[in-house]
């Protein structure tokens, strides 16, 4: 395991869909969101943590906070995902990417068929209401900011049962701590992942010598219906990261 990007995370972002009509609500920010309390790294007795609403599939009007964090990139990126329409076997998700200086705007389409579920169909851009095809080499490095890779994995030190609280949930988690290499460097890299959580893994982080490489984490998940009176732009999952600070 030597990708760190919450590895579930980039085969879970699809949306857009050829059928799918570009949607006309008013671009949507995620409010009275519940913030997500995650503490990965302290081991509880996951059999007292129930996972409530959290493990329920994903609906229309769901949303997710990521942040990514740590000494591999200038400044904090967040990238918020929203269902905004289910097509047969496909999740059509509004995906905001927001690097610091730019803010890229998604219609991702991910097959949600038990046979390749994660798959991504299509990603489009949202430039001016207009839904535009986006090369798949061109999403591709959109997402590889959000990304650490090590150089190496050099062994398993270990895992254990943990709790993460998302609002009002906890849900029983499985942090995995393995020795990578990183630029050279000796470092130590942690995962969590449940089975729970269906927006992927909760969490990741690789440090070297107390210097933190690479941290991501879930700000805040949720759920907003969509504004009841449609305009003239597609509904964009926004990330207003200062909102949840």
């Amino acid at each position: 395991m030597n990708r760190i990007l919450l590895s579930a995370l980039v085969s879970m972002l699809a949306v857009g869909c050829g059928k799918a009509a570009v949607q006309t609500h008013a671009a949507v920010a995620p409010e009275n969101a519940a913030p997500a309390v995650v503490e990965p790294w302290a081991s509880v007795d996951a059999d007292k943590a129930p996972a409530k609403d959290a493990d329920k599939p994903r609906e229309v009007g769901d949303y997710v906070v990521y942040r990514f964090s740590g000494s591999f990139q200038k400044a904090p990126i967040t990238l918020t995902e929203r269902v905004v329409a289910r097509d047969k076997d496909a999740l059509v998700l509004d995906v905001v990417l927001d690097d610091g200086q730019k803010k890229h705007e998604l219609r991702v389409r991910t097959s949600e068929a038990q046979a390749t579920q994660g798959e991504i169909l299509s990603v489009e851009r949202i430039e001016k209401g207009n839904l535009v095809p986006m090369p798949a080499a061109d999403y591709e490095a959109l997402m590889a900011k959000t990304m650490l890779i090590a150089d190496s994995n050099e062994a398993e030190l270990g895992s254990e049962e943990v709790t993460v609280a998302l609002g009002d949930a906890k849900i029983p988690a499985k942090q995995t701590s393995f020795r990578v290499k990183v630029g050279g460097r000796d470092a130590t890299m942690r995962t969590v992942v449940s089975e729970k959580f269906p927006w992927g893994d909760v969490a990741g982080e690789i440090a070297a010598d107390g210097d933190i490489l690479y941290r991501a984490e879930i700000v805040t998940v949720g759920h907003q219906e969509a504004p009841a009176k449609p305009t003239t732009t597609p509904a964009v999952a926004e990330s207003d990261y200062d909102d949840y600070e």
